[in-house]
């Protein structure tokens, strides 16, 4: 049915319009030139054809105005997918610092937080890749607020990815924290409660530098300068530091500050967060600890603390030889919140083992259907829906992951649309499969259909076969 005029003799083969001069670059989105003789339909291409869709625009300045959503969509992907993304990181993090160097300075703490959980999703993988993100603390730590806290969220995912140990680059960032807390000047010191998390992460780190952190820490346990909330973080960050490195050169400092906050404290609860790390420094110093005691004991009796049992057990403890002192507790960071990972709700996976999604196959079909009343400009907005609902109902999390975007930007919808069509269609019985070539050759056989619809249809076709996936389509 439907045999084109414009076509003398018999219809031509589908791969032999394809290898004409005309159609030569035809195969928007067609097999990376190392797959060649290879299975091309499984989880691992499909995240490969996304990340370079994806990348060919960010890499692109004429696309800044995407710049920020194509990021998004990394670290959407990226979630579910963490072991087969992050190996991609050594391409993905250079354009996104590109991209964040080209956008005004206002959207420089957007790019630093989706670097930061991108980091976070990947983890220890993305160790080789992340040099080049230490060069950001760098930047000036005054003034933006939300740029400070978001490259002290960085720091927290790389101390996590590289297990604590950031090697010569604590020295670069180290005065950058600290930095943040001498330049935090808002009354509700937040970037300031968020340096502390980090100092926890890094706590293991510290030796050697605590001549550094110490002398600040110390100084944050003033009521009159430092909010309730943030001195109660200090506490913590001080005994994470205590278990973690050897204080005792700072014990003296510590402890003497300790008592004049047990002395001037309002609140019990901070009363008891005080003596808490105190016990903690029991733990530690051990006998030495024991010069400190009559101080503490007189304090406590005053402030009317004496019945705290932590402090009365341990000192029992300590006094019989039997107090051991507890390594430190785990800090996750604070990004690491919500992450999902790929088997908490993924319950299929393809051929190669990647996670993958089910398929509405009834609103794919009502995507594919032919309405016979279609004129000839209707034809582009058929295919843009079909392409959409592809993308859409994909398998694949890493192109579904794109549908938002691609839905809104033409060029990323066109170098998806084989590899979408490819994943949609293994997961289609043999009579939807049928179904769909049926639609397809139907619009390749209306005399009124635009070129560029015709070529996007085989080009499909070449791409199907390069597969053995033949779709028979005839002009």
């Amino acid at each position: 049915r439907g045999k084109r005029g414009r076509h003398a003799g018999p219809p031509p083969n589908v791969m032999t319009v394809l290898s004409s001069d005309e159609h030569r670059d035809a195969l928007v989105g067609d097999i990376v030139t190392d797959s060649y003789g290879r299975e091309f339909s499984c989880g691992k291409y499909y995240i490969r054809v996304s990340i370079d869709a994806l990348l060919n625009i960010l890499n692109d300045p004429a696309e800044a105005h995407s710049h920020q959503q194509i990021v998004q969509v990394l670290v959407t992907m990226f979630r579910p997918l963490p072991d087969y993304c992050a190996p991609f990181m050594g391409r993905i993090v250079p354009a996104v610092l590109r991209a964040m160097e080209m956008a005004p300075p206002s959207q420089a703490d957007f790019y630093v937080d989706k670097l930061g959980r991108l980091v976070c999703v990947s983890r220890q993988l993305s160790r080789p890749y992340l040099e080049p993100l230490f060069e950001l603390f760098d930047l000036e730590a005054s003034g933006n607020e939300q740029l400070q806290s978001a490259l002290v969220g960085l720091v927290e995912v790389l101390a996590e990815a590289l297990s604590g140990d950031l090697g010569s680059h604590i020295s670069t960032v180290l005065p950058f924290l600290m930095s943040v807390i001498d330049r935090d000047t808002n009354e509700s010191r937040q970037v300031t409660d968020r340096t502390l998390h980090a100092l926890r992460i890094l706590s293991p780190s510290l030796e050697g530098y605590l001549f550094l952190v110490m002398p600040r820490l110390v100084s944050l346990l003033d009521l009159t300068i430092t909010p309730i909330d943030v001195t109660e973080s200090t506490l913590g960050c001080i005994s994470s530091i205590v278990t973690s490195v050897n204080c005792d050169s700072f014990a003296s400092r510590i402890i003497s500050k300790l008592i004049q906050l047990l002395q001037c404290s309002p609140m019990r609860q901070l009363q008891t967060l005080v003596i808490d790390t105190l016990c903690t420094l029991m733990e530690q110093l051990q006998d030495e600890f024991t010069l400190f005691m009559p101080m503490i004991s007189s304090t406590m009796k005053k402030r009317g603390t004496v019945d705290h049992a932590k402090y009365a057990e341990y000192s029992r403890l300590l006094f019989s030889g039997r107090l051991i002192p507890k390594e430190a507790p785990r800090v996750p960071p604070f990004l690491s919140g919500g992450i999902i990972q790929a088997d908490a709700w993924l319950g299929l996976t393809s051929s190669d083992g990647v996670p993958k999604l089910s398929m509405d196959t009834t609103v794919l079909r009502r995507a594919w259907a032919v309405d016979q009343s279609l004129s000839k400009g209707e034809w582009t907005g058929w295919l843009t829906k079909f392409s959409n609902e592809l993308v859409r109902q994909s398998s694949s999390p890493a192109l579904r992951a794109c549908v938002s975007l691609a839905s809104k930007h033409p060029k990323l919808n066109k170098e998806l649309f084989n590899a979408a069509f490819v994943s949609c269609w293994t997961e289609l019985s043999g009579q939807y499969q049928q179904e769909i070539v049926s639609s397809l050759q139907e619009v390749a056989s209306k005399p009124d259909v635009p070129p560029d619809v015709l070529q996007t249809i085989l080009s499909l076709a070449g791409y199907m076969e390069r597969d053995e996936k033949q779709i028979q389509i005839d002009l």
